[in-house]
């Protein structure tokens, strides 16, 4: 007893806080209207003063609503704000149509209830009716919303048909315009009624909810504006009505009304705005739509206003009929893909708990069978009934029966074992899984049953020797790289010299045997191009991805590996995306490597260790760090890392061309892969440019064309007979030509500002082709747009640096025909023909 009356003391500063918080709202509102009738008051004396004040204030407080509901649409959700959208929405409309009223009685001088703005301002009545339909208190209801709109829709055609009906189409008629008011009249005085009977038993329903203090106000609002427009009602209908007098307060209470229910209305909770979908019956848009016709069919028949208004009623119940229906035709086919999608969600459900991708198996502490999921019984080929006859150690391949003894043993003095088996199917044949046995134990604490998770591990082996396989095949790809280097320089000299000697020979036979020579060297150059493609990959196969996707796919292969070895893995993504061009299979084996790297490196340290990989941005790249807590790499080994064919380890353990191969890839998607410095262990670094799909290049077929005297040309080859043939092949075209070596002889030459071309290859010994391209660029302007690359591989890793992309690139060897083509596209086709 004494315990229980200091927690009600604690508990009843809470029960008060809402109603203490809404008190100065409350109060502001009372003083408003306090206020207005002072105002009221005291311009009674001066009409027109008092109906611009009037019209004024009846404007503000509808649009006061608006601005409420507005400013807190995004505390609500689903149902719930659909609820406070279809008031607003009411609102908002009731504000045009008595902007037209405010028009006619201020500017025209001409006051009357039946004219266009009449619907427009209904909509303050029909709207808070509608709404109600959506039930807030039940919950957002997120995945209901499509349904109960529908079912709003439906009930405000209705609405708007009934007041058209039975007054805007029958005030057409001078002699049926008074009886057209007092139906108006009566008909806004039943729908305020309507809606005050609905707030009360909505009440009573949310009465434990904390949306029953919305439904209070509302209902005190809408339960005072309806005694206030019994009177309003009165000086309308004997035409006394004067815009700014108290008559005006039966609408401003219940707006000021809903204004304060929306400041106090709670908050949808982010826990229910996921909740199932609670789809409503079918008839909440059946009876809408079935009364239209009903109705304005049926009382044509009871009675007649004359050919011009049934005319008008017949056209109104035939269009409001077509659209009904057509809602109800919406209706029925948003709820069937309603249950569609409840049906599929259970499914899936299902799904994920019996036929998870894991192999569960549990069996007794004995070893006999006790259940299996269906992708162990898929796995194994065994039916339930059958295992229900094998124990344990059936289960696992011959050679394999001693492991349940130390299972057994583990699980009962550790509480679990992991590690890897090999399970026998019932053809006979096994497969490797990575598997982990707990145990299920009693309250004694006696273990009464053993579960088993496996992971078939087979594509993972597969993937392993894949890569293997792939780190074999690159190292043979440098071997070509280097070789088709040295092949494509001789053969591109070749060629260049038939084609030199064909256009000065014209003998048919002899032209004849120059083309058997330059159709054989180009063919040899095609073959060394395929060597190279079925070695490496190119450019053609790279696409957007997300670096982020890439890094978490790859951990993913080795998360459950590094379990079992009693290896941490932390991860750490950048939000967002980080789209880059990437080959996915290229950037995916650079990241496992590391990932490789990082694993073997704790796997002789004693201690639990841990790898963190992290992905950030940086200057336009986008970056993934791999770092371990193991011994890291000594000062002396740091220079020769990526050296292929280096190792530390022993003689049979590793080939030494994972990283040389992952500092190609990197280098090759025009990024980089580095070996920082780390507090302990070892942090290696892979930098790739970020995707900028707003950047497009500049074409170079729209560059300045040079004029045709002197065009100069300066040709960079550390091939002799290269620089010799492209001498004479431009020559021919009208260019004089420059040649040099290198990088270096070409930066000497005088008035680089004054060169119209050129044509360098991208492996020139010192700072290389690219280098040499940025340093001319900056002193002659005219070559960031007149540039070609030459090279003898086919896809060199420059080509593939985004600041370097819109440079063409012939691949050696090349005819005279490829370099005029670039030539034209370089805009220096006009004195580049043949001569």
């Amino acid at each position: 007893m004494g315990s229980s009356r200091p927690a009600r003391d604690a508990r009843a500063p809470d029960r008060q806080t809402p109603a203490m918080a809404a008190l100065p709202h409350l109060t502001l509102g009372l003083a408003g209207v306090v206020a207005y009738a002072i105002v009221s008051l005291a311009l009674r004396d001066y009409p027109y003063a008092l109906a611009v004040f009037g019209n004024a204030v009846l404007l503000a407080s509808s649009l006061l609503v608006v601005g409420v509901i507005v400013r807190r649409r995004h505390a609500w959700a689903g149902c719930q704000r659909l609820f406070w959208d279809t008031l607003a929405i009411g609102m908002a409309l009731w504000a045009v149509g008595h902007a037209g009223f405010a028009f006619d009685d201020l500017v025209v001088r001409s006051r009357t209830w039946l004219s266009w703005h009449t619907l427009f301002s209904l909509c303050g009545g029909i709207a808070p009716v509608i709404a109600l339909l959506t039930l807030p208190h039940r919950g957002p209801r997120t995945g209901s919303v499509t349904i109960a709109s529908l079912d709003l829709t439906a009930s405000g055609l209705l609405a708007v048909f009934l007041y058209s009906y039975f007054v805007l189409v029958p005030s057409l008629s001078q002699e049926a315009r008074p009886a057209a008011l007092n139906t108006l009249l009566q008909m806004v005085q039943l729908n305020r009624l309507l809606l005050l009977l609905a707030l009360v038993v909505l009440l009573w329903l949310a009465r434990s909810t904390s949306w029953s203090a919305t439904y209070r106000r509302l209902a005190v609002a809408v339960g005072v504006g309806l005694v206030l427009r019994l009177g309003t009602n009165v000086a309308i209908a004997r035409g006394e009505y004067q815009s700014g007098t108290l008559h005006d307060l039966a609408w401003i209470v219940p707006w000021l009304g809903y204004a304060w229910a929306a400041l106090e209305a709670p908050a949808s909770r982010r826990d229910d705005v996921d909740s199932p979908a609670d789809v409503s019956p079918i008839w909440l848009t059946a009876i809408p739509v079935l009364l239209i016709p009903a109705l304005g069919y049926g009382l044509l028949q009871l009675g007649t206003m004359g050919s011009t208004i049934d005319s008008f009623r017949v056209l109104l119940t035939s269009v409001t009929t077509v659209c009904g229906l057509a809602l109800l035709t919406l209706r029925l086919a948003a709820q069937s893909g309603e249950l569609h999608r409840v049906d599929a969600r259970l499914k899936l459900l299902a799904a994920a708990t019996e036929q998870t991708g894991d192999l569960i198996l549990i069996t007794r502490a004995d070893g006999g069978f006790e259940h299996a999921n269906a992708a162990f019984l898929q796995a194994l080929g065994y039916s339930r009934r059958d295992l229900s006859q094998f124990g344990f150690s059936d289960l696992l391949a011959p050679g394999s029966e001693d492991l349940k003894s130390r299972i057994t043993a583990a699980v009962r003095d550790h509480g679990v074992w992991r590690g890897t088996l090999m399970r026998r199917r019932k053809d006979g044949t096994s497969f490797p899984a990575a598997s982990t046995v707990v145990a299920l134990r009693d309250q004694t604490g006696s273990m009464t049953h053993l579960v088993t998770v496996d992971r078939d591990v087979s594509e993972e082996l597969r993937l392993r020797d894949q890569i293997v396989h792939s780190e074999r095949m690159s190292a043979i790809g440098e071997l070509v790289a280097g070789v088709a280097h040295e092949i494509n320089n001789p053969l591109q000299a070749i060629i260049g010299c038939v084609e030199l000697m064909m256009d000065d020979t014209s003998g048919k036979v002899e032209r004849q045997d120059l083309e058997l020579v330059r159709r054989e060297a180009a063919r040899a150059g095609q073959i060394v191009r395929n060597l190279l493609s079925f070695i490496r990959r190119g450019q053609s196969h790279r696409e957007l991805a997300d670096l982020n996707q890439l890094v978490r796919a790859t951990t993913q292969l080795r998360e459950y590996h590094l379990q079992q070895c009693n290896i941490g893995l932390v991860l750490h993504f950048a939000p967002g995306d980080l789209p880059v061009i990437v080959n996915r299979d290229e950037i995916q084996q650079v990241i496992l490597n590391l990932l490789l790297n990082a694993e073997q490196a704790l796997a002789s340290s004693s201690s639990r260790g841990t790898i963190v990989v992290e992905t950030t941005r940086e200057d336009g790249r986008h970056i993934v760090e791999v770092s371990d807590t193991g011994p890291g790499i000594s000062p002396d080994l740091r220079g020769r890392i990526f050296e292929p064919f280096f190792t530390t380890k022993e003689v049979g353990q590793g080939t030494g061309l994972g990283l040389s191969i992952s500092h190609g890839l990197a280098l090759a998607h025009g990024g980089a892969l580095e070996l920082r410095e780390s507090g302990s262990g070892a942090r290696f670094r892979l930098a790739l440019p970020a995707a900028r799909h707003d950047e497009v290049p500049a074409s170079p077929g729209t560059a300045r064309a040079a004029a045709d005297a002197a065009r100069r040309v300066l040709i960079v080859d550390d091939e002799s007979s290269i620089r010799r043939l492209l001498g004479k092949l431009l020559e021919r075209r009208g260019f004089e030509v420059v040649e040099a070596d290198t990088a270096e002889a070409a930066l000497s030459l005088p008035n680089p500002e004054r060169l119209d071309l050129l044509v360098c290859d991208l492996r020139l010994p010192g700072i290389g082709g690219a280098g040499l391209y940025r340093r001319l660029a900056e002193k002659g302007p005219v070559l960031r747009t007149h540039c070609l690359f030459i090279s003898g591989e086919s896809s060199p890793a420059e080509r593939h640096d985004p600041d370097l992309s819109h440079v063409p690139f012939l691949a050696k060897p090349f005819t005279a025909a490829d370099l005029d083509g670039v030539l034209s596209a370089l805009g220096l086709a006009s004195s580049a023909s043949a001569r």
